[in-house]
C-alpha cells in the first residue's frame, strides 16, 4: 500500500509551479490514499476551500483529511466560535474524525484545530477525553490491521532542536497514553511546516514504540527552514517504508529514507 501524506497546502499561499508538480509526481507515485494533516486553507476562506478541494478532485485518488488550526476563521468572530468548521465540512469533509480501513492499516483522523485553547496562542492544539475515548473505540472494535494509523494536524512529539515552531496540545499526555494503550503504530502530523521522524517510546506499554511522523508544508509560500515537500509511506505486511520528498530545481526529489519492520 502506498500513502501519500501532505499537510499545510495553505490554499491561499500555494506556488503554482509547486502544485502542477506535485500533481504530476503523485501521478507517476500511483498512491492509494492521500492523507491530509490539516491547514488546507490560509485563511478559512470559501474561495481557499474551492481551490482546495479542486486540487484534491484532480488528484483523484481516495483521501483522509483533518482540519488544521487555519482552517477555521481568524477574522470573522461569529463563524470562528459559532461554526468554526462550516467551511471545511461544506468542501473537503463532513466527517471530523474520519476513519479508513484495509487490510495493511486501520487508519483514525482526529481533530486537534480548536476555536480557543487556555493559552495565548490559539494556533495551538487540543485533544480531548471524548476525543480518546472515540480513538480507543475504533481501534478497539474495528478487526486488526498490519498498521495502526492516527492522523492529527498538531504533533504530539517532535525533535525541539530540529523543529522551528514550539507546539502545545492541551491534553496531550492523555492522547499519548491512549495511542499507546490502543496499539498505534503511528501519528502523522504537519503544522510545524517541517519534515521529520522521531521514533519514541512511549512509556506506557514496556518496550512499545510509536513512530511520529512530521511533513513540511507542500504547497505554501509559507517554508520554514525546509522546501516544500510530503512523505511518501509504503506498507507491505510488517514492513514500513517512510520516503521524505523535497521540492528543488522545479521537481521533488527524495532527501531521506526510513524502514522497520514490526
Amino acid at each position: 500500500m502506498k500513502i501519500i501524506h501532505i499537510s499545510d497546502l495553505h490554499f491561499g499561499t500555494q506556488r503554482p509551479n509547486v502544485v502542477k508538480t506535485l500533481l504530476s509526481s503523485i501521478e507517476d507515485i500511483g498512491a492509494d490514499l492521500i492523507i491530509v494533516s490539516g491547514d488546507l486553507t490560509q485563511r478559512a476562506l470559501r474561495e481557499e476551500f474551492v481551490e482546495a478541494r479542486a486540487f484534491l478532485d484532480a488528484l483523484n485518488v481516495p483521501f483522509l483529511s483533518v482540519p488544521g488550526n487555519h482552517d477555521i476563521p481568524a477574522y470573522n468572530v461569529f463563524s470562528r466560535f459559532f461554526t468554526p468548521y462550516k467551511q471545511y465540512q461544506e468542501h473537503i469533509s463532513d466527517d471530523l474524525c474520519p476513519v479508513f480501513q484495509n487490510n495493511e492499516a486501520l487508519i483514525v483522523g482526529v481533530n486537534t484545530a480548536r476555536r480557543a485553547v487556555p493559552h495565548w496562542n490559539w494556533a495551538n492544539g487540543a485533544i480531548s477525553t471524548a476525543q480518546c475515548k472515540e480513538i480507543e473505540r475504533v481501534f478497539t472494535e474495528n478487526p486488526p490491521a498490519h498498521w495502526n494509523i492516527c492522523v492529527m494536524h498538531h504533533p504530539l512529539c517532535f525533535d525541539v532542536a530540529k523543529s522551528p515552531l514550539k507546539v502545545t496540545v492541551f491534553g496531550r499526555d492523555k492522547a499519548l497514553k491512549t495511542l499507546a494503550q490502543t496499539g498505534v503504530d503511528i501519528v502523522l502530523t504537519g503544522h510545524t511546516h517541517h519534515a521529520g521522524i522521531n521514533l519514541q517510546q512511549s512509556g506506557v506499554v514496556p518496550g512499545d514504540k510509536i513512530l511520529h511522523v512530521g511533513a513540511s508544508t507542500a504547497l505554501s509560500s509559507r517554508v520554514r527552514e525546509q522546501n516544500n515537500g510530503f512523505n511518501l509511506i509504503e506498507l507491505a505486511g510488517q514492513d514500513l517504508r517512510i520516503l521524505t520528498f523535497s521540492h528543488d530545481d522545479n521537481e521533488f526529489r527524495v532527501v531521506d529514507s526510513f524502514e522497520i519492520t514490526k
